[in-house]
């Protein structure tokens, strides 16, 4: 059975389903097993939101560098997820995301910005700058 080729191998999986919390059961395991071997930039990609759309599990990346350590490791994760979920089509894939999907979160680079973001939480920050001369901008 060790010198099984990989379609062998694929044939003996089975086609159970599975579902977001078994597969992060599964992740998890992987995790664990990445925290002894000191692989930190692995499982902080694990640990990236994903979506299970039919087989396939789309990772949701922040940036470059994360998707070339996932393609580094997405051979060795894809085959111990089917095997763990006993699953031969399971799918792998990574996509690319913004920092911050969400329009509503601004980045806050001046003073000024940062100063009326504050104000908008706590209006008492004007009567403090009124009383004591405060300026953002100096």
């Amino acid at each position: 059975m060790a010198n099984q080729t990989p379609e062998q191998e694929v044939a003996v999986i089975g086609e159970d389903d599975f579902d977001e919390s078994t597969i992060r059961e599964a992740l998890s395991e992987i995790i664990e097993d990445y925290k002894k071997k000191g692989k930190s930039l692995e499982i902080t990609v694990l640990k990236q939101p994903f979506v299970l759309e039919g087989k396939k599990i789309k990772f949701k990346l922040i940036g470059d560098i994360q998707e070339d350590v996932f393609q580094k490791f997405k051979p060795e994760v894809l085959k111990f997820l089917r095997k763990k979920l006993n699953n031969a089509s399971l799918l792998m894939h990574a996509e690319i995301t913004e920092e911050s999907e969400d329009p509503s979160v601004r980045k806050l680079y001046t003073n000024s910005d940062k100063f009326s973001f504050l104000l908008e939480k706590s209006p008492a920050l004007k009567e403090l700058q009124k009383r004591f001369g405060l300026e953002t901008d100096f």
